[in-house]
């Protein structure tokens, strides 16, 4: 079961990646591509729309891929305080109330992303819908991500003991 989830850990994440990767590139190519355009007095009219919303779907995404690398923002010091027995159902609560945040997420974020699915971006007419949707994707993705950290982080302590 544990090389299961390695396997789904590292294709999604892979996958997750790559396409963070990607967008970061585009989104580099086109602000640079804007910028040098400034220079010799003409623009790119979709640059900064494209730039904003490549910049939204990086975050989400990329945010799932900082859950499952630990390298978040989190209480260290709790951890170094609390006696070595209480950190593993410590770790279980927070991702419990992790993963029950990302679920209510999940839902507020396709609700949104569906009553403005109609709406269009003003320049790349593009639905609006498919911006709000880096949320629940995001949540979703961080939400799988919390649960296989918590299920390795629990496999590994059962094979220290």
């Amino acid at each position: 079961m544990k090389d299961a989830v390695k396997r789904i850990d590292r294709a999604i994440n892979g996958l997750l990646g790559i396409a963070v990767i990607a967008m970061l590139a585009v989104m580099s190519a086109v602000v640079f591509a804007q910028v040098v355009f400034r220079l010799v007095h003409a623009s790119i009219p979709w640059s900064e729309e494209l730039s904003k919303y490549l910049l939204i779907w990086c975050t989400f995404l990329g945010s799932a891929l900082g859950v499952r690398k630990g390298s978040l923002v989190g209480l260290e010091l709790l951890f170094m305080i609390l006696p070595k027995k209480a950190i593993k159902p410590l770790t279980a609560v927070i991702n419990l109330a992790a993963a029950v945040l990302l679920v209510f997420l999940m839902v507020i974020g396709f609700r949104t992303a569906a009553q403005v699915w109609a709406q269009t971006t003003p320049i790349l007419k593009m639905p609006m819908g498919l911006m709000y949707a880096s949320i629940p994707v995001g949540a979703l993705f961080m939400l799988i991500n919390t649960g296989i950290s918590t299920y390795l982080n629990f496999c590994e302590e059962d094979e220290k003991e």
